[in-house]
């Protein structure tokens, strides 16, 4: 690019002009001349030369920006087939992506292209999901999937920055309290499990012949979920050569969440050994001598038994079963299982549990599989409140006096007299 600029006049009054440009060699040019009419010839003779560089500005066409749903649909897809060298996202985790994207953010900002969304439209969402009672956690996962798509656009080309998120989405102390008590409620009831094992029991020894074949092995299933905390995916995908009695554990490292076959747990704290308890393997070993296939739970194709089966066959008929258990009354602790209860309630139960026998949190997060503290205390952190009475008791200054406060331990002898005299009886002792 070559320019004139006009010089001082010489010491006889005679004006110059001088045209400037960038050499070959990247280094500012300059040459003089009389008229401002020389200059501008020589100008055009350089610019020949060295034509002028124009600045390219990328504009993306209205036509070509994706609507916020369109880059939705592509963000879930990169997730589900990921570059090479990450792990694609599990089928659970994204068809749990898809339908907070579907009923809490595209109804919103679906139509609106990526280009034109802003502040507002968090708020918008924000607002939308408060209005219609979601809870804290689906709130904040809408926000948070909103502006993960809108940076894959952002990858993608689409728009030049992502809108931040201007709400802080902090909980008020009512839903803060509301959602401790929905966490409370998670769970099964001791009695509730010790009514489900009964029930196991029950169709286990059922007139019906198909029946008792059936829960052949859906009652040891039962009784894995109560005595690991695993979770339905990984008692799906639980192996023989994971089970360690010798060694007085269970080794839970496979995980089958939807269709067939097996793979890895989700995450590497996931991969774990549980304690074994004595009351499983009674259950495990008779079972376990009745076939040899890898999977300790699987069909007669050594193939996970498919979820949908699982849940009329095995979980409401179960709870069909405790429903007449609780109604003929044999049992002064026989009660009907509450039905909005899911597999993941036996997980929960495991859980609260390991906390009321005295389990700390270390022991807590190892044997739930959590890759985090911070998240077990999330999830279980309410179950370790108390009173303090009992700690305020062993807490003395005085020689000799520790022990006055201390938790006195059921003895073996006195556990032994328990198993006996009700050994399928659940209870946190």
């Amino acid at each position: 690019m070559a320019k004139i600029v006009p010089l001082p006049p010489t010491s006889k009054g005679e004006t110059r002009y001088a045209v400037r440009w960038i050499g070959s060699k990247g280094k500012e040019v300059q040459r003089n001349f009389p008229t401002r009419w020389e200059a501008a010839e020589f100008r055009s003779q350089k610019e020949i030369e060295f034509p002028r560089k124009r600045r390219r500005i990328s504009r993306v066409r209205t036509a070509e920006v994706p609507t916020f749903k369109e880059a939705g649909a592509a963000y879930l897809s990169s997730l589900e087939h990921p570059e090479p060298g990450e792990d694609p996202k599990e089928p659970v985790t994204l068809k749990t992506y898809g339908s907070v994207l579907r009923e809490h953010v595209y109804p919103r900002i679906g139509r609106k292209r990526v280009s034109n969304v802003n502040d507002d439209d968090y708020k918008l969402v924000y607002r939308g999901c408060d209005e219609t009672g979601m809870s804290p956690r689906t709130r904040t996962e809408a926000l948070r999937l909103m502006k993960a798509v809108l940076t894959y656009a952002k990858d993608q080309g689409h728009l030049e920055h992502v809108p931040e998120n201007p709400i802080k989405n902090k909980r008020t102390k009512q839903e803060a309290q509301a959602e401790k008590d929905a966490a409370e409620q998670k769970f099964f009831s001791p009695d509730e499990v010790y009514t489900l094992l009964a029930a196991a029991d029950s169709l286990a020894e059922d007139t019906n012949k198909q029946t008792r074949r059936t829960w052949a092995r859906y009652r040891p299933m039962v009784y894995f979920l109560v005595y690991t905390g695993a979770r339905i995916s990984e008692a799906r995908a639980f192996r023989r050569q994971d089970y360690a009695p010798q060694e007085g554990r269970v080794h839970i490292r496979e995980s089958a969440p939807e269709g067939k076959g097996s793979k890895r747990t989700k995450t590497a704290a996931g991969r774990r050994w549980v304690p074994m308890n004595p009351e499983l393997c009674e259950i495990l070993e008779p079972w376990l001598k009745t076939h040899n296939r890898t999977l300790v739970f699987g069909t007669a194709a050594d193939n996970p038994i498919s979820l949908p089966t699982l849940y009329p066959r095995l979980l409401e008929a179960l709870k069909d079963r405790a429903d007449k258990l609780a109604d003929l009354g044999s049992d002064p602790h026989y009660v009907k299982p509450r039905r909005d209860r899911q597999f993941h309630a036996f997980r929960h139960h495991y859980a609260s549990w390991l906390v009321k026998e005295g389990a700390n949190l270390k022991q807590l997060q190892s044997y739930m599989g959590h890759a985090k503290a911070s998240f077990t205390l999330d999830v279980y952190g309410h179950l370790f409140e108390d009173d303090g009475q009992e700690l305020a008791m062993r807490m003395t200054m005085k020689r000799g006096s520790a022990q006055k406060g201390t938790r006195v331990l059921a003895s073996p002898e006195r556990h032994e007299n328990r198993r006996e005299s009700n050994r399928k009886r659940v209870t946190y002792g």
